[in-house]
Order: C-alpha cells, then sequence, then structure tokens
C-alpha cells in the first residue's frame, strides 16, 4: 500500500481506552470515514472498554500492551461524574490520576507515544489565574486587546494558554490534575495531553444532548434554568477526534516543544448562551417543535436549589474558556489545519451547527 507521494504507507497500531466514551467513538467514526488513513499512515485500532481494561491496574495494563504492542496510546478512560467525585474521591484518582500513570510508565517501557485527554476542570477562574491569563498573551497586539477587550478583572477574551496556573476546585479537577502531572513526568515530550473544554457529540451524555431533551419535554409554565456566571469554551467532540488524528501523524516535536497543548471551540459563552443557541439551531433545523422559556441564573443559586433536592454540587471553574493557538499555529504551519475538518478552527456556534446536523441525520 502505497501514500499518495509514492512511499510506502506505514502502519500505526493504537491502543484506545475508554472504548464507550464519545471520544472514542467519535475518533472510531473520524477514521472510519478517512478509510482508515490520515496522511499518509494506516491506522490500526484496538478500542477497549473498562470492562477490557482497567487503566488503575497494572497487570490489567501490561496485558493489553503485551496483545497489542501499540504504537500509540489514546486514553480516553476518565471518571467523569464531576459531583460524584466529591464523595468518590478514591475512584476518581483510581481512573483520573493512577490510570493514566500506569499508561505512561507502560509506553515508557515499550517506546510507545501517548495522547491523554485532560480538563478545563484543572482551572477555578479566579483571579490569580486571570491575572497570569493577561501577562501570558504576549502576541496580542494593541489593536486585538482593543477589540477583543478587557473584562473588569482584566481577563483576555481569547481564554487560557498552556502556561497558566492550574488550581482545581474540585475533586474531579485535582484528580485530573494529578493525571496530567504524571504523565509528563514519566514521558515529557513523548506524550501528548490535550486539555479541552466542554465536550458534546452524537454519541454518550453531554449538555447539547441533555438540552434538547428537557426543551422537547418542557412546558411553558416551567422554564429551564441555566447557569449564567461560569464561562468555558463548547467542543465538537469529532473537532477533537479530527485534531488527536492530525496530531498522531505529524512531526510534533520539531513543532510544538512540549507534550501540553489545549484545544477546544474557538470563541467562549456560558451555559446559558450555549443553551439559547442549541435551541436557536435545533429550531431552525426542525429538531424541536418549539421554543421553551429559558432563563438564566447564577452558580450558587442554582447550588442551593440543588441542595434543596438532596443533590450535593462540586465547584465550578467560573472561567475556563481555552486558548487553542498554539496547537492552531502548529498544524498550519504543517498544512494540517483544514485537512479533514472545516470546523477545526471556527467558532463554536458552527461547531455546534455542524453536530446538530449530524444528530438531525442520525434522530430523523
Amino acid at each position: 500500500m502505497y501514500a499518495p507521494n509514492g512511499e510506502p504507507e506505514s502502519t500505526v497500531t493504537v491502543l484506545l481506552t475508554g472504548a464507550d466514551s464519545q471520544l472514542s467513538k467519535a475518533l472510531l467514526r473520524v477514521l472510519a470515514k478517512a478509510a482508515y488513513r490520515f496522511d499518509g499512515r494506516t491506522f490500526r485500532v484496538h478500542a477497549l472498554s473498562h470492562a477490557e481494561l482497567d487503566i488503575g491496574d497494572k497487570q490489567s495494563v501490561a496485558a493489553a500492551f503485551a496483545h497489542v504492542k501499540p504504537d500509540w496510546v489514546i486514553n480516553c478512560a476518565a471518571y467523569n461524574a464531576v459531583d460524584r467525585a466529591e464523595t468518590a474521591a478514591e475512584e476518581a484518582y483510581h481512573v483520573n490520576s493512577l490510570g493514566p500513570e500506569l499508561l505512561a510508565s507502560e509506553c515508557a517501557l515499550t517506546g510507545a507515544r501517548l495522547v491523554h485527554i485532560s480538563s478545563d476542570y484543572v482551572f477555578s477562574g479566579e483571579p490569580a489565574g486571570i491575572a497570569e491569563l493577561a501577562l501570558n498573551q504576549n502576541s496580542l497586539t494593541d489593536s486585538i486587546l482593543t477589540h477583543s477587550g478587557l473584562t473588569e478583572s482584566g481577563l483576555i477574551e481569547r481564554g487560557l494558554t498552556e502556561s497558566a496556573t492550574p488550581a482545581p476546585l474540585s475533586v474531579y479537577g485535582q484528580s485530573k490534575l494529578a493525571g496530567e502531572q504524571a504523565v509528563l513526568r514519566i514521558l515529557a515530550e513523548r506524550a501528548m495531553v490535550i486539555r479541552t473544554a466542554w465536550l458534546y457529540g452524537v454519541d454518550g451524555h453531554n449538555f447539547v444532548k441533555s438540552m434538547l431533551r428537557l426543551m422537547a419535554t418542557a412546558s411553558d409554565a416551567q422554564p429551564l434554568t441555566v447557569i449564567n456566571d461560569q464561562i468555558g469554551s463548547p467542543t465538537w467532540v469529532d473537532a477533537l477526534a479530527h485534531l488527536i488524528w492530525q496530531l498522531i501523524v505529524s512531526p510534533l516535536n520539531v513543532g510544538c516543544g512540549s507534550g501540553l497543548l489545549h484545544y477546544a471551540g474557538q470563541g467562549q459563552c456560558s451555559w446559558y448562551e450555549f443553551a439559547l443557541e442549541i435551541q436557536h439551531q435545533a429550531l431552525a433545523l426542525k429538531l424541536l417543535d418549539k421554543a421553551v422559556p429559558i432563563s438564566a441564573i447564577d452558580s450558587l443559586s442554582y447550588a442551593a436549589k440543588a441542595l434543596e433536592k438532596g443533590n450535593k454540587l462540586a465547584p465550578r471553574p467560573s472561567y475556563s474558556a481555552l486558548n487553542s493557538d498554539r496547537v492552531r499555529q502548529y498544524l498550519t504551519r504543517e498544512n494540517l489545519a483544514l485537512t479533514h475538518c472545516p470546523e477545526l478552527w471556527r467558532d463554536w456556534r458552527w461547531q455546534l451547527k455542524a453536530m446538530l446536523e449530524d444528530y438531525a441525520e442520525k434522530c430523523p
């Protein structure tokens, strides 16, 4: 088998953990659409579920590596029940911290490379992080700063860079930070730790699908209440999947020089603004029959209402929008930025449109 340039195609063997996750399913879907080839590489993927591979068990990890003999490992396994993690810290750390550490250690022994997925919840959005964010935007011109604007806290709207200081508020965020630190300590630049945010897609449980379900069943007398003081970057999971495959086939060490990268949909919004846009686009695609009232609520009031119902919520970052400039500049230099996914660098609203169009095809 040969690549378009006449060179023999190489086969890349990938061990994919967390096979039931929405990201794993997106990675497989994107790869299948590309006929299991990306830029002269053919991929052979072994996707293992938690039942088939407990990444927090050393013997299980060693057995999987011995069987698959991977060139790359993509770790999509995660304990992502943010609220439940507050009272199940041991379980969260088993999957989010110990698991990545064991995968990285096995990669170090076998020579495999690792892609590990981390979270925007390693940040808090508190003023200390915001001040550092402003200092990290050295590449922005005064004109861009003027048009992007600064909030009263000095926050630049372009998002948190890789050099912003993490300060997780929740057990979930703390366990994710511990996991990424372990991976980078063991593998350094032989790993890619990709922080992402607010993932959604056609598979699994996510905010977009939950909103569509609630909007379809809500009554005019009972408006939906959505938090308006947490700001982040909605990210279409298929775009992230495209990015991961493109990074694997790229000469990463030449360009990025570090194993830590941020990727999210471009721009930022609150959960409330996200919900409004979901309804607007869903109505246009006839996924919803009618609009329902949506009201904004602040985080403290929302948590208090949840507590009245017996549900204690974990603290979330007030600001965790991610700046993807670093990885974007690298892939643009390598002419890979738009190869397979036009939505990769588009505003989050365009990514949402692409996802909802796919959803409409699958759920007519």
